[in-house]
């Protein structure tokens, strides 16, 4: 702190001071003044000598906490308005409007470990607390841990909050989905995307082939639980779409073995012929089963 800042806190301390008998008040008013003008280490020392006098009354805390906050102490912000909030659970909005710019703080500086950290409060109090900019940087930290089911939570929470979803939040949603292993979750999610988002958006083009990705999975799903049919939609979505194309034969392969299964002999052996042609090397493992199958539709069955 310079000198100049120094001699304006101690002009206002003074005026403040001017009439104020009692000692604890008089560190109060050191304390604001300290703090009005950002010697947050000198208006730490006057409050916490005036909680050593008058004890953790509301105001002391709410200053103390304040004070912490505007000097980036996550954990003694976080002590502080703990104490406070559990007495007093009314005084969490004023609680939350601090540990939310300190986190904001922690996001401008890129302390990523420090934001997650202030806004833990606020989770446990409810997500009405958490701005929702805060709620989607809370998100994205989740998932650059590799925690999913947290960030997908936050994430369906905003979803819920926002009549006109931002196509970011839905290839979010889709993305979590699919790293859970629920693709058949994440394909609503990613198809809305894809309808909405702009053709420049630099995720268009991953939440293709996570679609396509999605779609062959779902498909396995159906067929493994006797849903043909559902299976078939999913596969010819798939291969109208083109991605991804490393799946693309597995696709034409299970597309014949569905629609032989249904007796639609004609289409099986277009599938099958496909499986032929996207690989005219013959090194798939998938070609002999699909010669087998063109031979047995058009020679017959033994």
């Amino acid at each position: 702190m310079n000198r100049t800042v120094r001699a304006i806190a101690g002009v206002l301390i003074a005026l403040a001071l001017a009439g104020c008998e009692d000692p604890v008040d008089r560190s109060i008013v050191r304390g604001d003044r300290y703090l009005a003008v950002g010697d947050t280490d000198m208006a730490i020392a006057e409050y916490l000598l005036a909680q050593r006098v008058r004890g953790d009354t509301d105001d002391l805390l709410l200053r103390l906490g304040h004070a912490y906050a505007a000097r980036g102490d996550v954990d003694e912000v976080i002590a502080v308005y703990q104490t406070l909030t559990d007495r007093d659970p009314g005084l969490r909005h004023q609680a939350a409007a601090s540990l939310a710019g300190l986190a904001w703080a922690a996001r401008e500086r890129g302390a990523g470990e420090n934001m997650s950290r202030a806004l833990q409060p606020l989770l446990g109090w409810g997500l009405g607390y958490l701005p929702a900019d805060l709620q989607r940087s809370l998100a994205a930290r989740y998932a650059d841990e590799g925690d999913d089911a947290r960030a997908l939570s936050l994430r369906l929470a905003l979803l819920a909050e926002e009549g006109d979803p931002d196509p970011a939040v839905l290839y979010e949603i889709g993305l979590a989905y699919e790293q859970l292993g629920a693709c058949t979750r994440a394909l609503p999610f990613l198809r809305k995307f894809l309808e909405t988002a702009e053709d420049s958006d630099p995720n268009r083009d991953a939440a293709g082939f996570q679609y396509g990705e999605c779609l062959f999975e779902s498909a396995d799903e159906d067929r493994a639980e006797g849903r043909p049919g559902a299976a078939l939609e999913k596969l010819d979505e798939m291969v109208e779409l083109g991605v991804p194309r490393p799946r693309m034969v597995d696709a034409h392969f299970q597309r014949g073995e569905l629609r032989l299964a249904l007796g639609e002999l004609d289409e099986a052996l277009a599938s099958y012929a496909m499986v032929l042609e996207l690989n005219p090397t013959r090194t798939h493992a998938l070609v002999r089963r699909a010669e087998e199958r063109i031979r047995q539709i058009r020679f017959g069955f033994e």
